[in-house]
């Protein structure tokens, strides 16, 4: 399900104010403000406009595990690694 930007920037917004650190905390998070329409693509979404994260950076952020597991999905582990610059510029 795709939302639009209306429905998804009060997250994003939310996710900037919070006091969180790594990348598996941010996607649960992000799960909990996004509630139903929590999914990959909006996953994405926050996370290039809560934390500047590129696009590259945040397509292959949306396989994380916690979407299910694939043979391509991403560990807690390699979230972390992933989204560290980005984190940590905060």
């Amino acid at each position: 399900m795709i939302s639009t930007p209306c429905l998804l920037d009060p997250a994003a917004e939310e996710l900037k104010l919070r006091d969180i650190s790594g990348g598996v905390a941010v996607a649960r998070a992000a799960r909990t403000l996004l509630g139903e329409r929590f999914d990959s693509e909006s996953f994405m979404y926050v996370l290039m406009r809560a934390y500047s994260v590129d696009f590259h950076a945040a397509r292959v952020a949306s396989r994380w595990q916690g979407f299910g597991e694939s043979p391509r999905s991403l560990s807690d582990a390699d979230l972390e690694v992933l989204l560290a610059p980005w984190l940590a510029t905060r």
